[in-house]
């Protein structure tokens, strides 16, 4: 896998796996063990997709329904 800010390329598991994205869907969050960043990964496919910055949310919404007031 190759990082996408940095270049780095190992193995997957040489990126600290940090939580699933979604449950309905292959795609995790692994931090790159050079420069850290958070990289979106298809582990199916083991390929990091873009990088994630706090508050970003690549895949939606999970329920649909954060926009709703009681």
């Amino acid at each position: 896998m190759k990082c996408v800010a940095c270049g780095f390329e190992g193995p997957v598991d040489k990126f600290r796996y940090l939580y699933n994205a979604r449950i309905d869907a292959s795609m995790s969050m692994r931090q790159c063990p050079k420069c850290n960043e958070w990289n979106a990964v298809d582990e199916l496919k083991d390929e990091a997709l873009e990088i994630v910055n706090p508050g970003d949310a690549p895949w939606g919404k999970s329920a649909g329904i954060e926009g709703i007031s009681a």
